[in-house]
């Protein structure tokens, strides 16, 4: 049997989630072997026997990493979810074999739900990476520093499978380590910034159901087929909780998935983490947003739909300059005025 090399990173705080992703990637794919090499900076040894005893459960490999962080240099880190952990697979070609062609990353917000076998039969030979397109830039800021053009789209750096070849042929790592020491202060999105910079002409798009989103019902790109809208809504190959996280005390159509192998992980004592009364208000207009499409939508009249959606940003405008911190109110009324074309 073929083994299949993936590799994720993790910290004793994100423990917990590494072990439902790696569960949900052991049991939706038990006719595959995989190696698992886990990225780590002194994670407790508690932490790292829980799961190697998961791995050895479902008869599968697994490396741990001790990274050294002072080869990463001086990193900043923007979001508060985030910690250095996330640049460690930047350092992958220092660290792996050199007969290890291919490796798939996954963050531990996602969840594996079908057979990934075939991402590794993909022809990469000219490409970095092959990832999933992602919503950013958001500013034209952020698409400067990256180094895009106004017509090129930026890969989520959650789910990726890596063409190692290519890592060591064009010695990414330096590139990328260069490109931090030089712009670090500037990176919006951290690591995925610099992916982005240092494969924006080398990737490879995949399909959407390799990372469908929390309460999407689909994505809309003029690229796909029917059968990709259609996949992605019924048969998705992986959920990428990037936006709204399934261990939150806030439930979401999802979450049964992630709770799920959470228990079937083995993991002691889970915990529900608490979300801010903000995040609350946000994840509420989401799940509203998400039932109106799924439930509702596809039964209303075009003319009385464009109506209604006037009619719902008018009340959310209002929302904001009444419940909105000050430094948000001016954003959404500039927001809603070039809408309108005011």
């Amino acid at each position: 049997m073929e083994t299949y090399n993936v590799t994720c990173s993790t910290d004793s705080k994100y423990t917990q989630h590494c072990m439902a992703m790696l569960c949900s990637l052991f049991d939706t794919n038990r006719n595959n072997h995989f190696h698992i090499h886990l990225l780590h900076h002194l994670l407790p040894e508690e932490h790292m026997n829980l799961i190697k005893g998961l791995c050895e459960r479902y008869g599968e490999e697994i490396t741990f990493y001790d990274i050294n962080e002072e080869k990463l240099g001086n990193v900043i880190i923007n979001h508060e979810h985030l910690s250095i952990s996330t640049y460690y697979r930047l350092l992958l070609p220092s660290l792996l074999k050199e007969d290890i062609h291919r490796i798939l990353y996954l963050d531990c917000d996602v969840l594996v739900c079908r057979d990934i076998s075939g991402l590794f039969r993909l022809d990469m030979d000219d490409y970095g990476v092959a990832a999933v397109c992602d919503y950013s830039p958001y500013l034209d800021f952020q698409r400067r520093i990256v180094g895009i053009g106004l017509e090129d789209k930026m890969f989520c750096a959650g789910v990726m499978l890596i063409n190692m070849d290519y890592w060591r042929k064009n010695d990414c790592q330096a590139g990328m380590l260069d490109f931090i020491c030089r712009t670090g202060e500037n990176l919006l999105m951290e690591d995925q910034d610099v992916l982005n910079h240092e494969f924006r002409r080398h990737w490879l798009q995949l399909p959407y159901k390799y990372g469908k989103s929390t309460m999407s019902v689909a994505v809309l790109n003029d690229r796909q087929r029917d059968f990709d809208i259609q996949e992605y809504v019924e048969k998705p190959v992986i959920y990428h909780f990037a936006s709204v996280k399934p261990w939150l005390d806030i439930k979401i159509p999802e979450s049964k998935y992630y709770w799920k192998y959470v228990r079937l992980s083995g993991f002691p004592n889970p915990v529900e983490e608490k979300a801010t009364a903000e995040r609350k208000r946000y994840v509420k207009i989401l799940k509203a947003r998400y039932y109106i499409n799924f439930y509702i939508r596809p039964f209303i009249p075009n003319l009385i739909e464009i109506i209604l959606i006037d009619i719902a940003d008018i009340l959310l405008l209002f929302y904001h300059l009444l419940f909105c911190r000050s430094k948000f109110k001016m954003y959404h009324v500039r927001r809603w005025l070039r809408k309108y074309n005011y």
